[in-house]
């Protein structure tokens, strides 16, 4: 693997998740959201659906959520398998499917659309083989295990 230099705001959205897993998500939401415009005004990809995905897990509404993760989604057209790779990211872009399917599935089922969830559910349910080994990739075929 060859992994790219990594820009200070990886730094800062890692700072953001910290945060978040202390408890303290509108203090993570205003640094996550201090950097939309320089992220999605840049040109890594990869950044993008990284910040995206993070802010979607601070939001105070599904509503915003789900507008969040979409955006994540829609990131991910940007993205190559190479640069994928570069991040870390074994299986390329494919890799980080499962988790934003299965975000959207969490979001659509909390807003009632069952329909959606179980489409997204099973979106990212195919997309685990591309998942490593590793410890995240355990968590995240726990996490389908457990459905939703």
């Amino acid at each position: 693997m060859t992994t790219s230099p990594e820009s200070p705001a990886y730094a800062t959205i890692r700072r953001g998740i910290a945060l978040r897993e202390q408890g303290r998500a509108p203090q993570a939401r205003a640094l996550l959201e201090s950097l939309i415009a320089e992220v999605e005004g840049g040109n890594d990809p990869f950044l993008k659906v990284f910040l995206a995905h993070s802010l979607a897990d601070v939001q105070d509404t599904p509503e915003d959520e789900l507008a969040w993760d979409l955006r994540a989604l829609a990131f991910l057209d940007e993205l190559t398998d190479r640069q994928a790779v570069d991040r870390g990211n074994a299986g390329g872009r494919n890799a980080l499917l499962p988790s934003l399917h299965l975000n959207l599935a969490v979001d659509y089922r909390r807003l009632g659309d069952q329909a959606a969830a179980r489409r997204h559910f099973d979106l990212g349910q195919a997309h685990l083989g591309a998942l490593s080994g590793d410890a995240y990739g355990d968590s995240i075929r726990a996490a389908f295990a457990e459905g939703i």
